[in-house]
């Protein structure tokens, strides 16, 4: 009977945060769109510049904090003689700092499971290189509806020790559960 009673005791607090999660979150899909820079040092003339993107989900648990999870693409840095595309898959939290009704400011941090894939320009060689890092960053979220919030953001992605940086615009798409 004790065991019986130890097992229902087990599933209720399991099931009660998720209960109450139920009742509290707010759920977003999220994306962004900006430029990406990789911090690299080569002394060789290295194209380190593209266009990256991020698409997400997020759960927002009150005010203040979410549990976010996606995709992002860091795009392409090239020299004469091979070009790089990262690619990964993140979570984390995301930080929510209320200034005023419709405005406020935005941090994250979190893991990114990343993928390198290199291509040499010259001849068929190809590698791949993977590995799990973190990223943060900072933002401001302007709200245009209840709904739909505009927001801007910078973050820094941690790639086998090379700095990626993301400046974007994106929308982030509210709905109750």
């Amino acid at each position: 009977m004790n065991k019986n009673l130890g097992l229902a005791s087990v599933l209720m607090a399991a099931v009660l945060p998720v209960s109450a999660l139920a009742e509290t979150a707010t759920i977003y899909i999220t994306g962004q769109f900006g430029k990406t820079s990789y911090d690299i040092d080569s002394g060789v003339n290295v194209d380190d510049e593209d266009n990256g993107y991020t698409m997400g989900v997020g759960a927002r648990m009150g005010p203040n904090v979410a549990i976010e999870g996606g995709f992002v693409d860091l795009g392409e840095v090239s020299d004469s003689t091979a070009s790089i595309e990262t690619s990964g898959a993140f979570a984390g939290l995301g930080l929510f700092v209320p200034l005023q009704p419709g405005f406020e400011l935005t941090g994250r941090v979190g893991l990114i499971a990343w993928d390198a894939d290199m291509k040499a320009s010259v001849g068929p060689a190809s590698s791949s290189e993977d590995g799990t890092d973190i990223y943060y960053g900072i933002g401001a979220a302007f709200q245009v509806s209840r709904e739909l919030h505009l927001t801007v953001g910078f973050d820094r992605y941690d790639i086998d020790d090379t700095d990626v940086d993301m400046l974007s615009l994106g929308a982030k798409f509210y709905f109750a559960l």
